[in-house]
């Protein structure tokens, strides 16, 4: 525990978890924040990724748009896609590519190794719309992260507009491009999810997401979302530790910071900020305890 008591990283990490799964102690977030970092240690092998589930039933799908999330495979999943017949483009955040570029070129020469072609599509590119539709009516699939921090927009509306949608014991704020490109091009979304059991942890293919009939684009965006994030809160509230994005929900958009009155909150505070021997220290009202403040 001590490592982490000076360690920002950890702070916005704990402080992000504890919002979303309030009861977790704080006394285990160490051990998660531990679990997560090793989780997510860059490891990129295929033997690294739990196996596919039913790869007949997704060669057998519909043209559509595959969701994935950042479960600690994102390199490796896309290849077990490929190797299973699946045709697909990727999209993804320009700088993310750039900042791993190698990495990608390295996966798609992979998947290309199947017969296929896989391209690259950048959520940035104003002509987004434009390509999917072409790729989409060449009977290729889509396949994007749903927890990104990008995400397509319509021509009509601002870059950055969120609809807050429930989460474990909170809220995320989120993009509706994913079934907003669902909607426009009547195709469903096809949500795979990380599945652990004692047998055999897989990636299991859910039930397909598609409109309505006489469903509003408002109505379908909101029920889409809700249900590829509930398939994400179910994985993430057995193993919280497997979700790459605690760290920086803070700073992406998806956690809506509330402003709160800080006077208030410090009166009802048991920590005390005092001077102690030309130092300033923080005294626990509750335990008599003192803490030399260094800096």
């Amino acid at each position: 525990m001590n490592r982490y008591l000076n360690d920002w990283d950890f702070a916005l990490f704990s402080a992000n978890l504890h919002t979303y799964m309030p009861a977790i102690g704080w006394h285990e977030h160490p051990e998660i924040y531990t679990d997560w970092r090793q989780y997510h240690s860059g490891k990129t092998d295929i033997d690294h990724c739990p196996p596919l589930s039913d790869t007949e039933r997704l060669r057998a799908l519909p043209t559509g748009i595959v969701v994935l999330f950042h479960l600690g495979h994102h390199i490796q999943l896309p290849l077990r896609l490929a190797q299973a017949g699946l045709s697909f483009d990727i999209i993804l955040d320009r700088s993310v590519y750039r900042r791993s570029q190698p990495l990608f070129d390295r996966l798609q020469e992979e998947m290309d190794i199947h017969g296929r072609q896989h391209a690259y599509l950048f959520s940035d590119d104003p002509s987004l719309l434009l390509r999917v539709r072409e790729r989409l009516r060449k009977g290729r699939h889509l396949l994007v992260f749903a927890d990104a921090a990008s995400g397509a927009a319509s021509p009509s509306t601002a870059k950055d507009v969120r609809v807050p949608i429930p989460f474990l014991q909170g809220e995320l704020w989120l993009k509706k491009g994913i079934p907003l490109m669902a909607y426009l091009f009547d195709v469903a979304l096809y949500p795979i999810c990380y599945q652990h059991t004692t047998e055999c942890p897989s990636y299991v293919l859910h039930e397909p997401l598609a409109v309505r009939k006489q469903e509003n684009r408002e109505d379908f965006i909101r029920r889409a979302l809700c249900q590829c994030y509930g398939l994400l809160a179910e994985t993430v509230s057995r193993r919280p530790w497997v979700w790459e994005c605690w760290p920086y929900l803070h700073s992406n958009g998806m956690l809506q910071i509330v402003d709160v009155d800080m006077l208030s909150v410090l009166k009802n505070d048991p920590m005390l900020l005092l001077p102690l021997d030309n130092k300033n220290c923080l005294f626990d009202r509750r335990y008599y305890y003192a803490r030399t403040l260094t800096f």
